[in-house]
């Protein structure tokens, strides 16, 4: 908990040396690795910032924090398997209340658009969907309540978390090499740092909200 809470500090205080500790890194790495997976497999975590925190991470390759290509392949894997985890919690537990008290929790606009995608697209939504928050959480679990083939499932699984990965966070390393962002480096440090914590706590409120308009539905 102290070395979580002392990288917490170097990101806001834009301390590039502490990112940079070897002895810091590969914690780092995991956190990075354990929010992807869970906010594209977990519905209680679908409000996690994955698309902030992914363009964060390619400025911060910029300043040499992380390495390009391990990265990269870590944080595609975290993707493939919490999508992977959603298809299986579709498959052997969509119908358990659980799960479907999950699913309750969520805006009714994130289920129609997850519905529309899968039913005019099939797997392809997925590519799309990755792209959409909420709806990527959602998709895999959709695609594991209908029925649809682990194998066909797992290649796009994979096509889709290295397109969306290598684009956001090739975005953000470019953006973090512009002269606009090197002459405003903190500027733009302060604001992209604020956005996961902002996004964070706007999702736990709308998620807070839900579930007391879900109490009230019940009671009445």
């Amino acid at each position: 908990m102290e070395t979580m809470i002392s990288l917490y500090n170097a990101f806001i205080n834009l301390d590039l040396d502490t990112l940079s500790n070897p002895n810091l890194l590969w914690t780092l790495y995991g956190m990075l690795f354990v929010i992807i997976l869970l906010e594209n497999g977990v519905l209680p975590a679908a409000f996690l910032p994955g698309d902030s925190l992914l363009f964060l991470t390619g400025v911060l390759i910029g300043n040499e924090v992380f390495h390009f290509g391990l990265i990269n392949l870590i944080l595609i894997v975290g993707a493939a398997l919490g999508t992977w985890l959603g298809f299986i919690q579709g498959r052997w537990l969509g119908n358990t209340k659980i799960v479907q008290n999950w699913m309750a929790h969520l805006p009714e606009k994130y289920h129609r658009k997850s519905e529309l995608l899968f039913h005019k697209y099939g797997l392809h939504a997925l590519f799309i969907g990755r792209f959409i928050a909420f709806v990527r959480t959602l998709m895999p679990m959709m695609a594991g309540l209908s029925g649809l083939q682990s194998k066909r499932f797992h290649v796009y699984n994979w096509l889709s978390a290295t397109l969306w990965i290598f684009l956001i966070v090739t975005l953000g390393y470019f953006f973090g090499m512009t002269s606009l962002f090197k002459n405003h480096q903190r500027e733009f440090m302060s604001l992209l740092t604020l956005i996961p914590v902002a996004l964070l706590v706007l999702g736990l409120v709308l998620s807070l909200i839900m579930a007391i308009k879900r109490w009230i539905t019940t009671k009445k």
